[in-house]
C-alpha cells in the first residue's frame, strides 16, 4: 500500500466513525488492518505522517467505544427504569419488576466502573418505592388474613 492508498482507506474509516453505525470492534479491526497494510511505506515523512494518523484514529476510535459505551448504558438504564415504573400488574408484580430493573442496572454499573457511582445513583428512586411498594403489600396481606 502506498501513502495515496493509505489515505483513501484512512478517509473510509473516518467516515465510518462518523456515521455511528459500525461497532467498536469492527472499527478497530480496520485500524488494525491499515497498520498492518502500512508497513511497505518507507518514505521517513509519509512514515511519520502515517504514524500520526493511525494514532488520531486510534483514539477517535477509542473516543467512539467509551461514547457508545455510554449511551447503550443509558439507553439500557432508562429502559429499565421505564419497566420497573411501569403502574401495571399487581403489587407483587410491581415489585418484581423493580427487583429486575435493580440487578440490572447494577451489573451494568459492575461492567462499567466509570459510570458506577451514577447508576445506583439512579436506583435510589427505585429503591424508595420499591420499599413504598412493600409496605403496601404487607399492608394487603395484614388486611386479608384479618378478613378470614
Amino acid at each position: 500500500m502506498n501513502y495515496d492508498e493509505f489515505n483513501t482507506e484512512y478517509a473510509k474509516v473516518l467516515d465510518k466513525i462518523q456515521a455511528g453505525r459500525s461497532s467498536w470492534s469492527e472499527l478497530s479491526g480496520h485500524v488494525t488492518r491499515l497498520r498492518q497494510a502500512t508497513a511497505g511505506i518507507t518514505t521517513p515523512a509519509e512514515r511519520t505522517q502515517v504514524a500520526s494518523d493511525l494514532a488520531a484514529l486510534s483514539q477517535m476510535v477509542d473516543m467512539s467505544r467509551r461514547t457508545n459505551d455510554k449511551e447503550d448504558v443509558w439507553t439500557v438504564t432508562s429502559d429499565a427504569i421505564r419497566r420497573a415504573s411501569s403502574q401495571e400488574g399487581s403489587v407483587a408484580d410491581r415489585i418484581s419488576r423493580i427487583d429486575a430493573a435493580i440487578t440490572d442496572i447494577t451489573n451494568l454499573a459492575g461492567r462499567n466502573p466509570d459510570e458506577r457511582d451514577a447508576l445506583m445513583q439512579s436506583t435510589s428512586t427505585l429503591r424508595i418505592l420499591h420499599s413504598s411498594l412493600q409496605a403496601s403489600l404487607r399492608a394487603e396481606q395484614a388486611e386479608a388474613a384479618a378478613a378470614h
